[in-house]
């Protein structure tokens, strides 16, 4: 997760953003600041002009056809009509919506991250899991070549298993290409052209969620970056709509230029300056400031509306995450049940086979049941860890320190059970009940 904020192009593009928006702060900032402008003209007349204006009373200025000047004019804005003070807090908004949009960009590849990794670590477990399945298939082929041999067995049991077996070995490849395609993904959300890493097998769990929906809700509204973002752009367009009015009041500027001209065959240079206060007022334009005011005012009611309809997403979107941590959480523990129940039919199965009270047929039905139940309890987990990180993400609170490994420890739910004395099953369910933490990728 560290890795891919540092080297996600995406979002460097939006750090980017951020950093244009900050240069457009100080750009607003600039705009009450006097503005002084160096100017230089040489102009080559047809006929002699005059080189500087009546200077007084009875003396003729000269004349002359080349004529060159230079000076320096100053501009400073007195009064606006508010468009300036209205553009730096525009600026300011954009900036703090924009560094929003930046976090929004990161929690998103954040829990693409975090789910990704999962998933690869998902189907390594399943690779595990068809491994086992695999070999106890081909242990069990042998055992019926020898039955037929011995008399004891049909051939058509050896095909029926042999499919069982074939299917086995492609679901491996298709396991194994999943993990491949997970692989690659999480390389290009870190920035990488290709997945060169092998995943450290260690499944961390969330530091800390939110306890309740109240708390996850008031954690939403108070940090999630798209309604931060949200309110951000409806000041802008209250700003903007201040900018707009402004064009209809009047605008004052202090002016003030001093330069020197001289002509080419006079030898001498005339200074000159000028101080003054320039006042212009809007009196009719076919009613284009006053549309654009309008234009403005719909579009801060737009933003309002947007904020109001993210509060009510987000509370939709943290009750969904809620029921669904909890519904995956029940789910694992039905799937773990299943699983045990169809150890334990396999395990009578495979008695009732090699004493002749049953068919292979029934024998390869509960191994099939024993696989699907393996793939709903890793699914389960899957689906836990991810609506842990979908919880996070809600209220915009994931960070690379939402999950972290936990070192083996002993329950702490009042009973005497150590991780050594539990099942892998037991485990896996322990550990997403928060019972204890567990640092290995159990199957």
């Amino acid at each position: 997760m560290d890795q891919a904020l540092a080297s996600n192009p995406s979002i460097k593009g939006q750090v980017a953003e951020v950093k244009r928006q900050e240069l457009e702060k100080a750009i607003a900032s600039g705009q009450h600041l006097p503005k002084v402008d160096l100017s230089a003209s040489y102009t080559r007349y047809a006929h002699p002009t005059l080189v500087t204006p009546i200077r007084q009373v009875g003396v003729f200025p000269p004349l002359d056809q080349d004529i060159s000047n230079i000076g320096l004019t100053l501009s400073l804005p007195l009064y606006a009509g508010g468009k300036l003070v209205a553009g730096e807090s525009l600026a300011e908004h954009n900036r703090i919506a924009s560094s929003e949009a930046l976090r929004a960009a990161g929690q998103d590849l954040l829990f693409n991250v975090a789910t990704t990794y999962t998933k690869a670590l998902q189907l390594k477990s399943l690779q595990k899991a068809l491994a086992v399945r695999i070999k106890t298939l081909e242990k069990e082929e042998s055992n019926i070549r020898q039955r037929i041999a011995n008399g004891r067995a049909a051939k058509l049991e050896l095909i029926r298993l042999q499919t069982q077996l074939s299917q086995a070995r492609h679901d491996r490849l298709a396991v194994e290409q999943g993990e491949h395609d997970a692989l690659s993904l999480l390389a290009v959300l870190l920035g990488k052209r290709s997945a060169g890493f092998e995943l450290v097998e260690e499944l961390a769990v969330p530091a800390s969620l939110p306890k309740t929906k109240e708390e996850a809700l008031a954690a939403a509204m108070s940090q999630r970056p798209e309604i931060l973002k949200a309110r951000a752009l409806e000041k802008a367009a209250a700003d903007r709509t201040e900018i707009a009015r402004g064009e209809r009041r009047p605008q004052v500027h202090l002016v003030s230029r001093i330069q020197t001209t001289a002509g080419g065959s006079l030898g001498q240079n005339y200074d000159d300056g000028q101080i003054g206060v320039q006042l212009s007022f809007p009196l009719f334009d076919g009613s284009i400031r006053s549309h654009r005011v309008d234009q403005a005012a719909l579009e801060h009611r737009r933003s309002e509306l947007q904020v109001e309809d993210l509060d009510n997403q987000m509370t939709a979107e943290v009750e969904q995450a809620f029921g669904g941590l909890s519904e995956a959480r029940s789910r694992l523990e039905v799937a773990a049940q299943g699983e045990r129940e169809a150890v334990e039919a396999l395990r009578i199965e495979r008695l009732r086979y090699d004493n002749g009270e049953s068919t292979i047929t029934d024998l390869l039905a509960a191994e099939a049941a024993l696989w699907s139940a393996t793939v709903n309890r890793l699914q389960a987990g899957f689906d836990i860890a991810v609506q842990q990180a979908r919880l996070l993400r809600v209220t915009g609170s994931l960070s690379p320190e939402s999950f972290k490994p936990r070192s083996l420890e002993p329950a702490k739910t009042g009973g005497t059970n150590r991780p050594s004395q539990l099942t892998g099953t037991e485990r896996h369910i322990a550990m997403h009940r928060g019972i204890y933490g567990i640092s290995t990728w159990l199957d």
